[in-house]
């Protein structure tokens, strides 16, 4: 059996990462694999990196975002062993253009295969440094959620005539909730059925205040603060319009989740959101406050198309984002290596 090392940046809070991780962790330990799964979010990680691989003798280890994986990938045990890097959204949007470039590069070509989610982020590196096409492999995130007991309406003082446009997201600079909350602002003083939730931790200080200072001024507007991915669904259920305005994503995972279960989307033109839908089909891209007003006053006024764009989201989801598709090409790519 082929012993797996995988280091995560995060486990114990909900971030894109963490559930990332641990759906490959149980996907991939199904079909053989035998795992031992270290997240950098724990005291005395790098000590746990000294141990774990001074007693087992791995084949692979499989890092996630290239950043934070630095440190792990210039560890002498792991330098002697093949490397999967999944990236993620932030190293390849930020870091690769930011302070932490040539650390966030050095780690790239360290790795022997890298996983994007979309063709987009992949050609953002290969333009950083053409050395590293040969290396990419596209691999769609896959959709795993939980089912979660039902949430009611009234548990948030929503009224069951509401329609409810949710934005799960943690709270920090990169998601941009001033835009979600500007265009809805606008739609809602023409409907004031609007209601919006948002979900998602408290990642950065001063931005959650910010924002949480904007929603107390919105009786319509409440922040649940954030829920365990396990009870996501049941939220999820009760809003008609899922939200992401992020200034750039990798591949927005509570989106996916939430279009699975019949939810049309309004996303932000940017990298990482754009190629997920087909505009008009499954959701509406935006840019602009203004935009998202429309496109929020298009599907409240009109329950027929976003009963259809619901449909449509939900079947792409299940063909394009399965976690059996996911898992399969990742066992993929185990394989080549360890062969």
């Amino acid at each position: 059996m082929s012993r797996i090392l995988m280091v995560t940046p995060v486990l114990k809070s909900q971030r894109g990462n963490s559930i990332t991780a641990a759906r490959l962790y149980n996907g991939l330990s199904k079909r053989g694999y035998a795992i031992d799964l270290l997240s950098q979010d724990e005291p005395g990680w790098q000590l746990q990196l000294d141990l774990l691989t001074r007693t087992h003798s791995y084949n692979l280890v499989h890092g996630l975002h290239a950043l934070y994986f630095s440190p792990v990938a210039n560890h002498p045990a792991v330098k002697k062993l093949p490397v999967l890097l999944t990236t993620t959204g932030t190293d390849i949007n930020y870091d690769l253009a930011g302070p932490g470039k040539e650390e966030t590069l050095h780690t790239l070509l360290m790795a022997d295969r890298i996983v994007v989610f979309n063709h987009d982020l992949g050609r953002k590196l290969a333009d950083a440094d053409p050395r590293l096409e040969p290396r990419l492999a596209v691999v769609p995130q896959g959709v795993d959620l939980p089912d979660a007991p039902a949430v009611s309406r009234s548990q948030y003082g929503l009224s069951p005539g509401d329609t409810v446009f949710i934005i799960p997201s943690g709270l920090r600079p990169v998601k941009n909730l001033d835009l979600a909350i500007d265009g809805l602002a606008v739609a809602q003083g023409g409907h004031p059925g609007l209601s919006l939730l948002v979900v998602g931790a408290e990642i950065d200080s001063a931005y959650t205040d910010h924002i949480k200072s904007r929603l107390r001024e919105l009786p319509w507007a409440i922040y649940t603060g954030e829920v365990p991915h396990h009870s996501i669904s049941g939220i999820m259920r009760i809003a008609d319009v899922v939200i992401n305005t992020s200034l750039a994503e990798g591949q927005p995972q509570a989106v996916l989740e939430a279009m699975s279960l019949g939810k049309p989307c309004i996303l932000s033109a940017v990298p990482g959101n754009l190629g997920i839908i087909s505009d008009g089909v499954h959701g509406c891209y935006i840019n602009t406050a203004e935009e998202l007003s429309d496109a929020a006053l298009r599907l409240i006024r009109d329950p027929g198309l976003r009963h259809d764009m619901g449909s449509a989201a939900r079947k792409l989801v299940n063909e394009k984002y399965s976690v059996e598709k996911e898992i399969d090409a990742y066992a993929g790519l185990y394989e080549s290596l360890l062969s």
